[in-house]
């Protein structure tokens, strides 16, 4: 519901009834998807050089660019709902391995993932593929670097679409302390990816299949729903602070694309992935550095209802109305958790593309 002067509020309800108004066929999908061992083919293939790492980058259709920025501990793949409808709406769509993702580049330095570094790659890679006006649309970490494109790159970021991660200042005291002080005495994931190559070796030594659906089965809707409660002591590890999943497939991903992450983790290992947590500090300081770190540009913000992220910290959605200053929805998806793209694909759909009509040239 939209709180704030300005912002309408949606009804989600038509949006789901009415999915199967977005008439794909005739469109021209250069999309295929190849289920099986292989992979999912989100289109044309592009190697483009980003800021100091190459992005490998998926790119269909035709008409204004919106780029897909996936989360941890996501692939490009997750965006694999989404592209056929955008194409099929008149959009070009790139769907990038974000660093340390994938087939894209992983440079070992901590620092290397620092945000202006990422928000540089999308930069990179909208110069790379010819476009002068862009929209950054993420979820989770994307959703952070999507922020911080609209920040950094305001002359060529024409609008922002965001889900599970609201746009945040920099705290006045370190994000650590912060975590320190609302989680003294139970496990948080954050502070226990900080030493390098602990998380590391427990993910690669898991058996990710298992490790993997724990992640994305607690922290969805139906995890969310079923969870256990159980106190979660300080020094457990990054898995044992997950919920087993259920027998069966997730509602939300089969398990021939579950087992596409998991090939696409063991090739690519993690130290990447888990050093977007590692830069915090920095990431505060390039922040401050910029100014006020208010979005100017038409901005949207989607999450689930029962996503946890949105608990982490009090007032996430009361200080983000205040930094996003063409705030044209706020969005709540009902019984949707934290993977809210690939959960409520229909309502997701409709929602950028709504958006992308209201405020694209």
């Amino acid at each position: 519901m939209l709180q704030r002067a300005g912002c309408r509020k949606i009804e989600l309800s038509r949006w789901v009834d009415n999915t199967t108004a977005l008439v794909l066929a005739g469109a021209e999908i250069s999309v295929r998807c190849l289920w099986g061992k292989t992979m999912i083919e989100l289109g044309e293939r592009h190697v483009l050089p980003g800021d100091g790492a190459d992005i490998v980058v998926h790119v269909s259709g035709q008409g204004p660019l919106v780029i897909l920025m996936h989360g941890w501990p996501e692939q490009s793949l997750s965006w694999r709902h989404q592209v056929p409808a955008l194409v099929a709406a008149g959009y070009r769509v790139a769907v990038p391995d974000m660093r340390g993702y994938g087939e894209s580049g992983k440079p070992h330095p901590v620092e290397a993932y620092a945000l202006n570094h990422l928000a540089d790659d999308m930069q990179a890679v909208a110069a790379g593929l010819g476009a002068t006006r862009w929209v950054a649309v993420g979820h989770d970490w994307g959703a952070i670097v999507a922020w911080r494109c609209a920040i950094r790159h305001p002359s060529t970021v024409a609008a922002v679409f965001c889900m599970s991660v609201p746009h945040a200042p920099p705290p006045p005291i370190p994000f650590l302390d912060i975590i320190e002080a609302l989680y003294p005495d139970r496990f948080f994931y954050m502070r226990y990816i900080q030493p390098e190559g602990v998380v590391e070796a427990e993910m690669e030594n898991a058996d990710l299949h298992d490790g993997l659906k724990r992640i994305y089965y607690s922290i969805s809707g139906d995890g969310m729903r079923n969870r256990s409660g159980r106190h979660v002591p300080r020094e457990s590890t990054l898995l044992e602070s997950f919920d087993p999943a259920p027998p069966g497939p997730l509602p939300f991903m089969d398990d021939a694309e579950l087992d596409l992450y998991v090939e696409r983790f063991r090739a690519g290992g993690w130290r990447g992935p888990f050093n977007y947590y590692r830069n915090f500090p920095q990431n505060a300081a390039d922040a401050l550095a910029m100014g006020d770190s208010v979005v100017h540009q038409p901005s949207a913000f989607l999450y689930g209802a029962l996503d946890p992220v949105m608990m982490f910290v009090p007032k996430q959605l009361e200080t983000q109305r205040r930094m996003l200053k063409d705030m044209r929805a706020e969005i709540a998806v009902p019984e949707a958790g934290h993977w809210v793209q690939q959960e409520a694909p229909a309502a997701v759909n409709a929602a950028v593309i709504e958006f992308l009509k209201a405020v694209l040239f």
